[in-house]
C-alpha cells in the first residue's frame, strides 16, 4: 500500500481542499476519493492528481497553508 494525497478536488468554496488516501495505485486512491466525494454530492477527481507520498521518517506534505 501507498499513501496519497489530494489538495486540487473541488470542494465547498470558498475553503481549500486537502485528502490523504492509502491505495496501491494513484488510479485507485483516486476511485476511492471519487466515492467519498460522491456521498458529498462534490465533483469527481482524476488519477494525475493524485502525489505518491512515501513512508520516510520526518517526511512531511503541506496540504493546505492557507494561501490562496
Amino acid at each position: 500500500m501507498k499513501l496519497w494525497t489530494n489538495n486540487e478536488f473541488e470542494g465547498y468554496d470558498p475553503v481549500g481542499t486537502a485528502a490523504v488516501v492509502v491505495a496501491d495505485t494513484a488510479e485507485e486512491a483516486a476511485e476511492y476519493l471519487n466515492m467519498f466525494l460522491a456521498e458529498k454530492n462534490l465533483p469527481n477527481t482524476t488519477a494525475d492528481l493524485m502525489k505518491e507520498m512515501p513512508f520516510v521518517d520526518g517526511q512531511v506534505r503541506i496540504l493546505c497553508d492557507g494561501d490562496y
